[in-house]
């Protein structure tokens, strides 16, 4: 299991943590995104910062390093 770690300064409570599978990590990101579109957010993955583009989704690939 991977945690993905959701660090946002606009909303409460300011971190959210989800258990998921490395597969599911994309569609998450999708969703949180699209949810929070225009909050000030950061994305960790196992306490990586996971670079994002826009929209919210990873800029690069997701691996199990």
């Amino acid at each position: 299991m991977k945690t993905l770690v959701f660090i946002n300064a606009d909303s409460n409570p300011k971190n959210v943590k989800i258990e998921c599978s490395l597969g599911s990590v994309r569609d998450i990101m999708a969703w949180y995104g699209g949810f929070f579109a225009g909050d000030l957010y950061s994305v960790a993955l196992d306490g990586r910062d996971v670079p994002m583009d826009p929209n919210g989704l990873p800029t690069k690939e997701l691996t199990n390093d």
